[in-house]
């Protein structure tokens, strides 16, 4: 059974890359007030990303040479976050989590329609430093008969 490695354990990572973020921002970047952006009536709604859908997209990278190649996970990094970023933007879900083991690993995105969510994720996965092999589009998590794309 493949090892999930839940999406806390990129939490540090976040934390660190947005310190250093932080840090190169100028000292006189505008500056947002909580309290002055939701008392403002001008303030218009902040729209949050739709995860709470049962669209799935399950992108993988599979018949690898390492039974648990963290190495490929190291190297996708920065396209799950860009991938993560790129569906938060197109409101069309968000990353759920990961698999890595048996020769394989694969990253879960869910979202309410998963061909938008790979319309959108698509080009993401297009500049990867990995090709991925497989994509399943599912109507919920457990669908016995998913859209497969195979990658040529």
């Amino acid at each position: 059974m493949p090892f999930r490695r839940p999406l806390i354990a990129a939490v540090p990572v976040l934390l660190a890359a947005a310190g250093v973020l932080t840090a190169c921002a100028p000292a006189s970047a505008p500056q947002a007030s909580v309290a002055s952006a939701s008392t403002s009536p001008a303030a218009a709604p902040v729209e949050v990303a739709s995860a709470g859908g049962d669209g799935w997209v399950v992108v993988m990278f599979e018949d690898r040479p390492a039974e648990f190649d963290t190495g490929l996970m190291d190297a996708l990094l920065e396209t799950e976050l860009a991938a993560d970023e790129a569906l938060g933007l197109a409101n069309a879900g968000a990353i759920d989590g990961n698999d890595v083991g048996a020769n394989g690993y694969e990253l879960y995105f869910i979202g309410d329609d998963p061909m938008v969510m790979w319309r959108v994720l698509e080009p993401v996965f297009a500049a990867a430093p990995v090709a991925w092999t497989r994509v399943e589009l599912r109507n919920g998590l457990d669908d016995t008969s998913p859209t497969v794309l195979v990658h040529d």
